[in-house]
């Protein structure tokens, strides 16, 4: 079973200090930018036992092209009927992300992903994924419970090695009947405690409470392909845990200038 590492940050993810270090994801050695908050706001307590409760329930939710504007009125709708103060300061929190991707990679609209459940196999190690010639920096936010799991590009074999695992795990996943975990005789455990594309002893490394990361994702045309590990950021979900509340997000279209622009920094 490989260790989780909660404490450092490997080679490839940069602990960055402000939004302006999103932009050093142009670096061709770095896949991720990890942004923690100095001081946690009390708001993210109350909204934790709201979701852990079950008190505020989101329905796994896809919102395929949407721009801040629109998102926030989906938030202020899916959000009617939660404490008003933690209503308030989570929709700023959601759409400042939304808002940051969409400066960032240069967009109007995203692809948005937000849901709360309790983590389950579903979602094991993988990159994500973007359109056609659309750029290539999201961003995932996990507003309580256990954080996103990832692995240093140093301790990947080669993307030939991670998609083959990939094929497989989804393989298993697929053929695996749903019900509880069966630790030791579930194939789909044996893979996630023991991923082939990994070097020896390599540890798996944990996102700290309370940070937003952006991270590169890889054009869907290359998916499957030998590319350098560097081009995306290979990450998953923990493998259980109380409800959690999830937002994912990621360009929908082309950046509206000539390609080569730097990435912008909103705030």
């Amino acid at each position: 079973m490989v260790p989780i590492d909660e404490e450092s940050f490997p080679g490839g993810v940069l602990h960055g200090d402000t939004a302006r270090d999103i932009a050093r994801l142009t670096d061709p050695g770095l896949t991720a930018v990890v942004l923690a908050r100095r001081e946690r706001p009390g708001w993210l307590d109350e909204l934790a036992e709201l979701v852990v409760s079950r008190r505020l329930v989101i329905p796994r939710t896809t919102l395929a092209a949407v721009s801040p504007d629109e998102f926030a009125d989906w938030s202020r709708t899916a959000l009617a009927g939660t404490d008003r103060a933690v209503a308030r300061a989570l929709l700023d929190d959601m759409t400042g992300i939304v808002e940051q991707v969409t400066a960032t990679a240069d967009v109007r609209r995203v692809m948005v992903r937000v849901f709360t459940e309790a983590p389950t196999r579903r979602c094991g190690f993988h990159v994500d994924t973007v359109p056609p010639q659309a750029p290539t920096t999201g961003a995932v936010r996990v507003y309580n419970g256990p954080t996103t799991e990832y692995v240093s590009g140093d301790d990947v074999r080669s993307m030939k090695d991670f998609y083959a695992y990939l094929s497989r795990r989804e393989r298993v996943s697929r053929e695996t009947a749903p019900g509880p975990d069966r630790a030791g005789a579930d194939p789909l455990t044996d893979l996630d405690e023991t991923p082939s594309f990994l070097r020896p002893h390599a540890p798996v490394h944990r996102v700290p409470p309370d940070a937003t990361v952006y991270f590169k994702h890889i054009d869907v045309r290359r998916h499957w392909s030998p590319h350098p590990v560097a081009d995306a950021w290979i990450h998953r979900s923990p493998m259980q845990g109380p409800p959690r509340l999830v937002l994912n997000v990621s360009p929908a279209q082309r950046a509206r200038t000539r390609p080569g622009r730097g990435p912008a920094a909103h705030g």
